[in-house]
């Protein structure tokens, strides 16, 4: 991974908001995709207290590097106790009434104290560097994966739920046992942003990265990070990308790429899981509503 101590390298997860995990859960082992058991996310809820359930779960398909999120409400009780402030940045209710689908974006640090101080320099709102935790079952029972996150203000991002994170227990999470799917995926490189103002959107996700972003064509942007990277396009090119794509609202986040050693052994486990899907010059495209509510992109491996 390149770049200097104070940038974010990667894209540490992105992550699908639905009403129901179990349904999303069985959509993307349809896909092909291996999941991690349950798993019951703690964030800190008062100033100086200790990490606190929130009654949501989630469960991963795990990559080399990244992974994918499905997340959900597990427990309603639970999670109706808690106040719209104490969730903050993990307040599911306000993407679940835009849409259910693609809603979380997290970028990797390896040096998050750096990237703190890089975006108290450039003078960018953003919180505390703060403790984030989850169960996480191991071959020698349940641990307790932890890692530390930078949030932004609220109505800051709203084309989803973003972060800045890193890992203090990447051994917990990054188990070769998960790292096995069916449909042969490899690795998470790209998620799509959807936009009015593309322009605007790569700036900001400049600043947040630390990386420059590359105009490619007419409102279709990249941000590189190294081994996976954001794409930022207005409606009228995501329709040239993925043609008669549904938008559900703007901003939104719209679709992700799935890096795979085999498109056919891809279009065996669909066509087994009876998931319709469209192939495409080097990949094989599912469409939203075969995937609870995005795109997913399956692209051949170049190596």
């Amino acid at each position: 991974m390149s770049g200097t101590k104070d940038t974010t390298d990667f894209l540490h997860h992105i992550g699908l908001v639905n009403s129901s995990l179990e349904m999303s859960a069985a959509c993307y082992e349809r896909l092909g995709f291996t999941l991690t058991p349950l798993s019951i996310p703690r964030v800190i809820l008062e100033p100086g207290g200790a990490p606190e359930t929130l009654g949501a779960g989630n469960r991963h398909a795990i990559f080399a590097n990244n992974y994918l999120e499905l997340l959900g409400i597990v427990d309603p009780e639970r999670w109706a106790e808690i106040t719209r402030e104490q969730r903050g940045p993990y307040d599911l209710d306000i993407p679940l009434s835009r849409y259910e689908g693609l809603h979380v974006m997290h970028f990797g640090a390896n040096h998050i104290e750096k990237v703190k101080e890089r975006l108290d320099n450039q003078d960018l709102a953003c919180s505390a560097i703060k403790k984030f935790e989850r169960n996480v079952q191991t071959e020698t029972g349940e641990r307790m994966m932890k890692a530390r996150t930078i949030s932004f203000p609220p109505k800051s991002n709203p084309e989803g739920l973003l972060q800045i994170a890193q890992h203090d227990t990447p051994e917990l999470v990054f188990q070769d046992r998960y790292m096995h799917h069916r449909n042969g995926a490899i690795a998470l490189t790209e998620i799509v942003i959807v936009t009015e103002t593309p322009d605007a959107y790569a700036a900001k996700y400049e600043q947040y990265t630390g990386h420059q972003s590359t105009h490619i064509a007419n409102n279709h942007f990249i941000v590189d990070l190294g081994s996976s990277g954001i794409i930022i396009v207005d409606p009228a090119y995501l329709d040239t990308m993925i043609p008669g794509y549904k938008v559900p609202a703007l901003p939104f986040m719209a679709a992700f790429t799935i890096e795979v050693a085999s498109l056919e052994l891809v279009c065996d486990v669909l066509s087994e899981s009876n998931v319709p899907f469209t192939r495409m010059p080097g990949a094989v495209l599912v469409y939203p509503e075969n995937a609870c509510g995005c795109a997913v992109k399956f692209q051949l491996n170049k190596i």
